[in-house]
């Protein structure tokens, strides 16, 4: 009897409890450095490897697009395409239902000859990307929330000034403005974390176990 309430007593000790408290402490310190590991690899992997590559891919496609569009318009107009058809072609590229939005803007040289089209003043003078195409003559890509705006030059060729009689070969004949949607390329964006996620979730319960274990049996 009095052997049993010895070893009662022994379990209540000040110091196991001391030994308890820090078992406990280790494990909450364990856990907190864990959690902040896979948090912090988490969010390196999206943003050193997964968004920059998601992104310039997006950029690539943007261009691409925009590149096929004004091969598309510059098709149209050898095949003697005025204004209203060129227009025509603009708006159903608009309403395809893919969030696209095009325009096309008309540079100095083609408007003193043919005029302008629909909205090309306007974004000749608020859209800053449209004017450093101009400015530049080579494709501008603007990041936006969730999309890419995207300005093509479009310069003189040598087969252009049979109708284009007051352009110079080499100069900006005028500018395919683009909005581009990237939501595509966001979702797996999001979804190539995922394994990495679950990865760390499946570790968590396994090396809390492991250091629960190893400070019970340093005692």
């Amino acid at each position: 009897m009095h052997v049993v309430e010895s070893n009662a007593q022994q379990v209540d000790t000040p110091s196991r409890r001391r030994q308890r408290q820090l078992r406990w402490s280790i494990v909450f310190a364990v856990a907190s450095v864990y959690v902040l590991i896979a948090i912090g690899a988490s969010l390196s992997a999206f943003h050193l490897g997964v968004k920059p590559a998601a992104d310039t891919m997006a950029r690539h496609q943007a261009r691409h697009v925009a590149e096929i569009t004004f091969e598309s318009v510059y098709s149209l107009m050898l095949a003697g395409a005025g204004r209203d058809r060129l227009q025509q072609a603009a708006l159903r590229l608009e309403h395809t239902g893919s969030g696209l939005s095009i325009n096309f803007v008309r540079g100095r040289h083609l408007v003193e000859q043919f005029g302008d089209l629909r909205d090309s003043w306007a974004l000749k003078q608020s859209d800053a990307t449209v004017r450093r195409a101009f400015d530049s003559g080579v494709p501008q890509i603007e990041t936006l929330d969730s999309s890419l705006r995207v300005a093509y030059p479009a310069l003189f060729r040598e087969q252009c000034l049979a109708c284009h009689t007051k352009g110079v070969v080499g100069e900006v004949a005028g500018v395919v403005a683009m909005t581009y949607p990237t939501q595509s390329f966001e979702d797996p964006q999001r979804r190539a974390i995922v394994p990495l996620l679950v990865f760390f979730a499946a570790g968590f319960p396994v090396v809390m176990l492991a250091t629960y274990l190893s400070t019970s049996g340093a005692r």
